[in-house]
Order: C-alpha cells, then structure tokens, then sequence
C-alpha cells in the first residue's frame, strides 16, 4: 500500500490526509442533505463504502489527494478540501472537495486558511500551473466564492467535460492560474492579518 501522510500547518488550522479516524465525521457531513445536494453522492455513505474507497482506490491513486481541515485551538476537525486529476507532466488538477461540515467553520479564518494552505500545496509543491475546479450551475453561493478567489469561467476549449454533468446537475468548468492565484492570495493574507 502507498504510505500517504500529508500535513500541511497554518496559524489557525491543520489539513491532514484523510484516514480512519477521520471517516466518521465524513460520513456524517456528506450524508447531512444541507451538505450533500450538490455533491456527486446519489446514495447514503455508509462505513463500508468509506472504507472500500479508501482501500482500494484513494490509497493507490496518487492523482488525488483528500485533506481533512482541523482546528487547531481545540484539535476539532470541519470539514475536507482536495484534488483530483493532477497530472504533473501538464501542470494540471481539478480542485475541489470543500466541504464545510461543521457549519460554525463557514466563512471562517480557518476555512480561509485552508484554501490558502491547500492552493499554495498544489501550486508551489506539485507545481501546478492551471488549476479548474467544477462548480453545479445552481450552487450560487460556492460560484460567487469561488470568482472571489480569482477563478474565472473557462471560454476555451473545455479541458474536463466529463465534470459538467454529474448526477444530472449542469456544472461550468472555471480556472486559474498560478499567476492569477498570487494577487488573490495577498488579499486573503491580507484579511487574515487583520484577524
């Protein structure tokens, strides 16, 4: 098995690669319907099926990787936050997988720092250059978030299609650039200093 162990430290929070002990509260926060309407899930995640996914296909596919956020003040985790599709030779990867489980932790610094941690991992440490992420037309709040951090709609030729139509929900596919990702970041640093 592939031994996967990413921690990445901020002031406020610590993402840590998803594993067991973290199972029980993905479950809960991805079968809560408030979390999961937008989330390609169309059934109820049991033990089982975390398990079985974890084994067999998170732990032997080095293309994604799934960071659980904790706060680091009382050591309690949120919510998760990752990628997929990474390819190192084009400089590519779908991020994704924000969820905010815990509600308490939306719009909050740690959920702030997060992002910040997880886009400085893929863009400094996997030296990724195009970053799209994949949002369900209907989501509003998460298209607005998003266009806050920098992503802007994809107009050219669409790298994911298969993403823009999952579980019947329309998706738009957007990006950013590493470039681009650099001006977004000094304004939430930014805001973060203030805090």
């Amino acid at each position: 098995m592939i031994e996967r162990s990413i921690i990445l430290e901020g002031n406020f929070v610590r993402l840590e690669e998803v594993k067991p002990e973290f199972f029980e509260y993905i479950i809960e926060w991805r079968n809560k319907p408030d979390n999961n309407k937008f989330l390609n899930q169309p059934f109820k995640l049991t033990a089982e099926l975390q398990n079985k996914w974890y084994e067999e296909k998170y732990m032997h596919d080095m293309t994604q990787g799934l960071l659980v956020m904790v706060d680091k003040s009382n050591d309690v985790p949120f919510g998760t936050i990752g990628w997929t599709d990474y390819n190192k030779n084009e400089r590519i990867c779908i991020a994704g997988r924000s969820l905010v489980g815990n509600l308490d932790y939306r719009a909050s610094k740690e959920q702030t720092e997060s992002y910040i941690l997880l886009y400085d991992y893929l863009y400094y440490t996997l030296d990724v250059n195009v970053m799209y992420i994949h949002v369900v037309d209907d989501n509003k709040r998460v298209i607005s978030l998003n266009k806050r951090w920098g992503f802007k709609e994809n107009l050219a030729e669409i790298r994911f299609p298969d993403e823009l139509n999952v579980q019947g929900m329309k998706q738009t596919e957007y990006l950013r650039t590493c470039d681009e990702y650099v001006v977004f970041r000094n304004k939430f640093i930014n805001i973060l200093n203030l805090l």
